[in-house]
Parts: structure tokens; sequence; C-alpha cells
């Protein structure tokens, strides 16, 4: 069980507290308390690293080729988005991905099985894998994408809403977007998750169109600063645009 205050006599378990401050005298008191409970006066400093962590590079990361796909080609968005992922990470090792046991469907294990080591497998826990993406990216020391079913990713409105008041550079995707889900039924049909990520701040959202654009996005999302979402679609879906197509945040292109 848990007790606010636990070891303060005046206001353990106390109710109507939470969101109120303290009155003068009895912080007064309280302070006096913890300090008769100090047993030295000695400062407790941390004592120094006895090596510093290396640098790293996380910065204007850049793929080692253009997609290599053809205008009509049909290939699936999320199939496209973990050719992406593998190939960003052998652009840059501290690069990792983080999946929710659908490593099959947004094909993460194509991540896995090329970069094995950087690859941490959450399981049916969404908001635990919000977490340790958050946790992850913290110190800016790793480019952290988290995947699973875009419906799912519901369940962790708190982390991810968190995750961006606290100004974390994380990328998450969703796949199985739409009503074109049709294999996996209702409950898989991300429909709601849009509304959800346009209302987290500073959050861009990536929804790219086809395979080419949905390697840019990788890349892009890479290098932005904040929080990132990428959708992506289960059906395959013709190529549109060619290898040297150019894209940009806040750019939108319209085709007959």
């Amino acid at each position: 069980k848990t007790f606010k205050g636990r070891g303060i006599p005046s206001v353990e378990d106390a109710e109507n507290w939470h969101g109120k401050p303290m009155p003068k005298e009895r912080a007064d008191a309280i302070i006096k308390l913890i300090e008769s409970q100090i047993q030295t006066n000695k400062n407790l400093d941390p004592k120094p690293p006895i090596e510093d962590s290396p640098q790293v590079n996380i910065t204007d990361i850049e793929m080692s080729s253009p997609p290599a796909y053809k205008v009509g080609e049909q290939i699936a968005t999320r199939r496209a988005c973990g050719l992406a992922l593998a190939k960003l990470g052998h652009a840059n090792d501290r690069v990792i991905v983080l999946d929710g046991d659908t490593k099959n469907s947004t094909f993460s294990d194509i991540f896995k099985r090329e970069h094995p080591e950087r690859f941490i497998e959450c399981f049916i826990a969404e908001q635990n894998m919000v977490s340790v993406a958050l946790g992850c990216a913290t110190r800016g020391r790793t480019v952290a994408f988290a995947s699973t079913f875009a419906a799912f990713l519901t369940r962790a409105f708190d982390q991810i809403r968190m995750g961006a008041i606290s100004q974390i550079n994380i990328n998450l995707i969703g796949s199985h977007c739409g009503v074109s889900v049709g294999e996996d039924g209702p409950s898989q049909m991300a429909l709601e998750d849009l509304a959800m990520f346009r209302s987290i701040p500073n959050c861009t959202v990536f929804y790219p169109s086809d395979a080419t654009s949905t390697e840019h996005a990788i890349l892009l999302a890479a290098n932005t600063k904040g929080m990132c979402y990428v959708r992506t679609s289960r059906p395959e879906t013709a190529v549109i645009y060619d290898p040297q197509e150019s894209f940009a945040i806040g750019q939108a292109k319209v085709r007959p």
C-alpha cells in the first residue's frame, strides 16, 4: 500500500492535501524534522565518472542511396517502412527499433534480422513499449523508432502525451491505418490515431502514400526534433513517386 507523505507524522496518509501548498509553519516543522534525521553535515557530492561515454552522432543522418522502387511497382507502405528502418540502421549505428510483438506485420522484423543487437521486443504492452522508447531516447544518444498497429498506440496515449511534454526526440510508427484493413477486421482499423497525434503538441505526423515517400518519411523523422508519427497501410499500393522525388515537412503533393 502507498502512503503519501510517508515518514512525516503530521501529513502521512492525510487526505485533502493534494495540489495544495503546505502552510509555512507546518513546512518549517517538516524541514526541521528532516534535518534532524541527517546524520552528517558533510556534502554528499556524487563521485565523478571514471570515464565519459563516447561521443555519438545522431544528427544529419543520410541514407546510403535513394529509394530503389520503380513507379508502378506494388508494395505496401508497412513493408517499405521495415526496409527503410533496416537501411537507416546501416546508415547510423545509434538507430534502434522497438516493437509490440507485431514485427511480422509492421515488418520491423527486417530490422531485427539485420541489426538484432539494436532491436527490442516489448511484446503486447504498448504503454511499456513507448516508455522504454522514451527512456532510450532521453539522453540524446539513440534514434528510437517504436512500431505497432496504429490502433494499439491509442492504449499508450498517456505515455505519448508525457513524452511530448518532456520534449523527447522519439519516433512512433503505426501500421494498418484506415478502413482498408478488411482482412484483420474493424478492431484493427486505426481511424482515431490521426486525431490523437494531431492533438499532441509539436508532434510531426507523416502519412506517406507509397514506398518511396515512406522511405523519405522515415529519414525525415530520424532527423526531426521532437516527436514524430509515421502512419503506414496494410495493402499493397502502387509506387507513384520517382526515387529522386524530394519531400519536406509541411509540404503536400497533389496529383491528378
